[in-house]
């Protein structure tokens, strides 16, 4: 339960907060983006895809990525800003594949905010952060959501490049009661036999949708769904996807469920198996059908002796008032000491994330179980190196990986003809992954995100 529950910001401020954002993405739309150029010189690249230049230039035209490494010089006008980062690192913006927009209020929590300003919030949270692309999971109130997404599309809202995901489930299931004993939650679309999967992945599709979701395992104990998904219904999610180049992610957490699917072309899941180490059967059905998992670390992870609440990291405190830390502080209860199950238990995860670290990608469920936008993925990657992957390797899977798992062609990558989405740290996160907290500058679009301004806004009181 969110300790801060029977608290609400006054309306206003999130009023003027949105009218602000919103004038700034139109000011910076309409200030160079179409065809100025820029060429920040003098930084460590990494690339995203595991290369790295050691000294080397990103030049931009507007924004697009027009030349990366020594040629990006030479291929820069005269009239192009120049920005010499003195050694600075750079790296393309995160992109979250799992999380739940719309919901958190930072001090209240339900269906009643899915409104534009806080969905439009939510975004900007990611962009100061340095997430550049976010897919949220089957919980968006979608008439809200596809508002707000043409919007951004049409420039006129800035912020994380927001992708959503309808979710199918069984009647009266899907996400955790959290979500389902809101009296207003609107719920998934239900898919109760074969023939009705295909007609709702026909319908999302002619909505335009590219992404969905699919809950397999029993939930929602308190309606009495607690029904799975059977093979044949979610076979028939599947296989129609496919006909309209639909990515499909899966929401499974046992080995047996995640052995069936994959059996059946599934491709990509949210959670890694959580009951038990993963055997040679899986990890050969895995690399053979190329196979995208988000872990999901931080949401299992709470109950570890080295777990520091984001209340009580500083890295935090720039996206929410004193009064919203002091309470979340009052309402915190540390945990205990580990058990031996919990010890063998975190060792077994950490062992299954070794074994599967080729396919894993970065999400993180905040907005759901209470951790916070933006500041739950530097969470996220400190965990995935934690558990046994080298720094590059946890951003390849935070960046590149985790875009062309859901065909996000565009992001991902310093590459010519890529997105102008980038990081530019003051410290080098291939020594200590901590230092993607080192952030200085955030372009999204080619555009400097106002990350000052953004902070003062959701620090006051």
């Amino acid at each position: 339960m969110n300790p801060l529950s029977n608290r609400r910001r006054p309306s206003y401020i999130r009023t003027l907060f949105l009218l602000l954002s919103l004038s700034t993405a139109v000011a910076t739309a309409q200030d160079g983006a179409v065809g100025g150029e820029q060429l920040f010189s003098n930084a460590r690249l990494i690339i995203g895809d595991g290369q790295l230049i050691e000294r080397g230039s990103l030049l931009l035209r507007g924004d697009v990525i027009l030349a990366v490494g020594p040629e990006a010089e030479a291929l820069a006008s005269e009239d192009a800003q120049r920005h010499d980062l003195g050694g600075q690192t750079v790296m393309p913006a995160l992109v979250n594949t799992h999380a739940h927009l719309g919901w958190e209020a930072y001090g209240d929590w339900g269906s009643q905010h899915f409104t534009d300003a806080n969905l439009i919030d939510h975004l900007y949270r990611h962009a100061y952060y340095g997430v550049g692309t976010i897919i949220s999971t089957g919980s968006d109130k979608e008439d809200v959501a596809r508002r707000v997404k043409l919007e951004q599309q049409r420039g006129n809202i800035g912020g994380a490049r927001y992708h959503l995901s309808p979710g199918m489930g069984s009647p009266g299931g899907g996400p955790n009661p959290r979500f389902t004993d809101d009296p207003d939650y609107w719920g998934v679309h239900p898919v109760a036999d074969p023939e009705q999967a295909v007609r709702t992945v026909q319908e999302l599709a002619a909505q335009g949708y590219g992404i969905a979701k699919i809950w397999v395992d029993s939930r929602d104990e308190r309606r009495g769904a607690q029904v799975k998904l059977a093979p044949e219904i979610y076979r028939a999610v599947l296989g129609t996807a496919l006909n309209y180049d639909m990515r499909i992610i899966a929401h499974a957490t046992t080995l047996t469920d995640h052995k069936a699917l994959v059996g059946v072309g599934a491709r990509r899941f949210i959670h890694m198996p959580y009951d038990t180490a993963v055997d040679q059967e899986y990890l050969d059905m895995v690399r053979r059908n190329n196979v995208y998992i988000v872990p999901t670390l931080g949401m299992i992870t709470k109950r570890e002796p080295y777990y520091v609440p984001a209340f009580r990291d500083p890295f935090f405190y720039d996206q929410v008032s004193p009064d919203v830390l002091e309470s979340l502080n009052s309402g915190y209860q540390p945990p205990g000491e580990q058990s031996a199950a919990a010890a063998t238990r975190s060792a077994m995860l950490a062992e299954n994330l070794r074994m599967l670290k080729e396919h894993i990608i970065l999400g993180t469920d905040a907005g759901a179980v209470g951790d916070f936008f933006g500041y739950a993925d530097h969470v996220e990657l400190a965990l995935f190196v934690r558990m046994g992957m080298t720094p590059m390797e946890a951003i390849v899977a935070s960046t590149s990986r985790a875009a062309t798992a859901f065909g996000l062609n565009e992001v991902g990558t310093l590459a010519a003809g890529k997105a102008a989405d980038f990081v530019v740290l003051d410290a080098n996160p291939l020594d200590d992954i901590a230092n993607t907290r080192q952030i200085d500058e955030v372009y999204i679009r080619g555009q400097r995100v106002d990350r000052e301004d953004l902070r003062n806004n959701w620090t006051q009181d």
